[in-house]
């Protein structure tokens, strides 16, 4: 992207109420967007501009998660006090998984450094926000017990894995557990190249899928496994082991372990760069 892109894509960004096209109500190809609603009558280019350089391009980049843009892009309002930009922006960061906790201590800590008056204002914006939410949440019934439910692909957040855990850069997507009398929870897990889990178990065992990439099992005592795309990793009740990326090759893999009294894994201490880089890859 061109500087001059980028600063074009900025000002839109700072200036417009309008939200990313993915974060709209999907419906017919024909649909006019956000920004095309809003001023492509008076101004084509203008929207034709919003919709390709700020939500096809900017907002698309893999470099920041989109959480993480939504919240820059709130202090950015915060700082410059646009309530009207800023409502459409909480809603969007609510969307994009940024808690209620969270927007409220970016509220709080800007109004040291933007201004008393301006984080005043957004708190008055963001309890619109929140009531908006919390009307919604209580309109929608709550899915019959016996109703087959289905989660979309994107719908949740993508957390970091903790550092207490983890070893690199890990993400955990699309994570669940479910009610009771189920036992079964488990996520996606995706590591970059070098990453892996610290030692653990798993009270009932642990299923692996690997689904993309390349990476290592091992279990205390164990040879060290390379496992790969397609892979089924069975780690037994109780195992002390590990699991993680190669260091030439990132990993993706499904995890599906079971609780036992309400827990499922207990951590142990970090698997040391000499444990790691001493097995045979």
């Amino acid at each position: 992207m061109t500087l001059a892109k980028i600063a074009s894509a900025a000002g839109l960004l700072l200036g417009m109420s309008s939200v990313p096209a993915s974060a709209q109500s999907q419906g017919t190809e024909a649909q006019p967007s956000r920004a095309q609603q809003l001023m492509g009558d008076v101004a084509p280019k203008l929207a034709e501009l919003t919709d390709d350089v700020l939500f096809g391009d900017v907002w698309e980049r893999p470099g920041l998660a989109k959480r993480d843009r939504s919240l820059i892009t709130v202090a950015a309002l915060i700082a410059l006090n646009r309530p009207e930009q800023l409502r459409s922006h909480l809603r969007l960061a609510r969307q994009n998984g940024v808690t209620e906790t969270e927007l409220v201590e970016t509220i709080t800590q800007l109004a040291f450094y933007a201004g008393w008056p301006n984080a005043i204002s957004a708190v008055g914006v963001a309890r619109e926000v929140f009531a908006e939410k919390n009307a919604q949440e209580s309109q929608v019934p709550a899915p019959a017990a016996d109703a087959v439910v289905v989660t979309k692909a994107g719908s949740q957040p993508t957390v970091a894995g903790s550092p207490d855990n983890f070893t690199g850069a890990v993400e955990v997507a699309m994570r669940f557990q479910r009610p009771l009398p189920a036992r079964t929870g488990g996520g996606i897990v995706s590591f970059a190249p070098g990453a892996r889990t610290a030692w653990h178990s798993h009270p009932l065992g642990q299923t692996l899928i690997v689904s993309e990439g390349s990476g290592l099992v091992q279990h205390w005592g164990g040879p060290v496994q390379q496992i790969g795309q397609g892979d089924l990793v069975w780690i037994p009740p109780g195992v002390k082991h590990w699991h993680g990326a190669r260091e030439a090759s990132g990993m993706a893999h499904v995890a599906i372990a079971e609780a036992q009294d309400g827990k499922s894994v207990t951590w142990m201490e970090q698997v040391s760069d000499a444990q790691y880089r001493g097995s045979v890859r």
